[in-house]
């Protein structure tokens, strides 16, 4: 038994001796690398950042300010992360979909073609996801507005397939004001 030890600890060191700086070396750059990403990931998450350093979301981003989520009597204020990516507390859910909203953005900015406001407006509404709502929302049935308003979200969360139901076909402005000029359709 003892034997069996001494060779196991032998074959450890020797492995060790010669991969283990190569994996020491891996490892503080995986640390590095994961310290310089949420590094960054922290100011590029602002609503500031979007707004003041790409000129394509200058006037989402105005528009964003005018609207309940950017501004409102309680002060709390939504930033476009919490919208448009998934939630933060799933960590590499949200960084890959940050990385590719991020390079996405990065190439049309860039490369691509003129800014459609309108289709990406578009695009987006088809695809946001009534999680990101009821993440923050999940009272819609205890602090009704109207009683319009709780059959109306009674109606949604029993039927969550129907498109009709979606919280976008209902509260297409929320989180960008489009009755002022600056967004007109």
């Amino acid at each position: 038994m003892l034997r069996l030890v001494k060779r196991i600890y032998a074959f450890a060191w020797r492995t060790f001796r010669r991969y283990g700086p190569a994996f020491l070396a891996g490892l503080a750059f995986a640390l590095l690398a994961f310290i310089g990403i949420n590094a960054a990931a922290k100011p590029t998450s602002a609503s500031e950042y979007c707004g003041t350093r790409c000129h394509e979301m200058k006037v989402s981003y105005r528009t964003w300010e005018l609207s309940t989520h950017g501004t409102n009597e309680l002060g709390i204020e939504v930033d476009c992360i919490e919208c448009h990516l998934p939630p933060k507390e799933k960590y590499f859910t949200h960084m890959t979909a940050k990385a590719y909203a991020g390079a996405k953005d990065f190439y049309m900015h860039y490369f691509g073609p003129e800014y459609d406001r309108e289709e990406i407006r578009r695009k987006v509404l088809e695809h946001m996801p009534d999680s990101r709502c009821t993440y923050c929302h999940d009272d819609l049935l205890t602090r009704p507005s109207s009683s319009a308003a709780l059959k109306a979200h009674k109606t949604a969360i029993n039927n969550p397939d129907d498109p009709e139901n979606r919280c976008v076909a209902c509260h297409e402005s929320v989180g960008h004001e489009r009755k002022r000029k600056l967004f007109s359709p």
